[in-house]
């Protein structure tokens, strides 16, 4: 079995090195390879770079990083570092902060995850509960990579499978246990922070107020939050089937 990790919080990441190391003590027959942004390129969402070159450095140990965005670093490791080691999974994470609802669309992590999918290769996007960077903060990720996740791998997934899971941070005894559900809904709160640097020329900074989201414990925002692993399964056709039958009116202004 090779696993080829990934994410978008960068190379040097404690998720990524906490993922790497408990793959390795759940399933030590499998070959683990990881290729990573040199630096963090979170909410880089799916962006391929198209307009520069891209470099590898060689970290050693079959860890590789790319000068580029997560989808480039899972694509140049399908192509070409390991062109010739076909790989049978992609696994993204562990990301520092959640990855839920609305948010799935701008998360490098989710996109690295996506890539392997469109590549034909069954891929999991893996996510914490919280930002923290402690490291007992990933005891319950920690767990779920050592003793649930070879089960999954093991067990074999679709080769169009994407899932998106979110766990609780902290300790194992806290997380009730694991939830396939459904994707909920926030209310974002932007802002645009209008600032002078010193040479007295504007820039500008993306913000936000905290926001607002759904405790229904049929999504992962109220899974989550209630101290269960969730998981989501993706979907990679984007196509609204209800709009296109109700929204035959569309089609039908067509007239000469």
């Amino acid at each position: 079995m090779h696993i080829l990790l990934s994410n978008d919080d960068g190379i040097h990441a404690t998720g990524l090195r906490l993922l790497e190391a408990e793959l390795h003590a759940g399933l030590p027959e499998a070959k683990i390879s990881v290729s990573a942004p040199d630096r963090e390129q979170s909410a880089s969402s799916h962006a391929l770079t198209l307009t520069a070159p891209l470099r590898i450095r060689d970290h050693g140990d079959r860890r590789f990083s790319v000068t580029g965005t997560p989808t480039d670093c899972v694509l140049v490791a399908l192509k070409a570092i390991f062109k010739d080691e076909p790989v049978d999974f992609v696994i993204s994470g562990i990301n520092h902060g959640p990855n839920m609802g609305e948010d799935i669309h701008y998360s490098g992590t989710v996109a690295a995850a996506m890539e392997g999918t469109i590549c034909g290769i069954p891929s999991i996007a893996l996510s914490l509960g919280s930002r923290g960077r402690e490291e007992s903060e990933f005891d319950a990720a920690r767990y779920f990579v050592r003793e649930v996740l070879p089960r999954w791998l093991r067990a074999g997934l679709s080769s169009r499978s994407l899932l998106n899971v979110n766990i609780p941070a902290g300790g194992v005894d806290a997380v009730r246990g694991v939830k396939m559900c459904k994707l909920g809904s926030r209310i974002y709160q932007d802002v645009i922070t209008e600032k002078l640097d010193p040479r007295g020329q504007k820039y500008y900074w993306i913000g936000g107020d905290p926001v607002e989201t759904s405790h229904d414990e049929t999504t992962d925002f109220g899974l989550l939050a209630a101290g269960w692993i969730t998981v989501t399964p993706l979907h990679l056709d984007m196509t609204d089937y209800k709009a296109m039958v109700h929204r035959e009116d569309l089609v039908n202004a067509w007239s000469r």
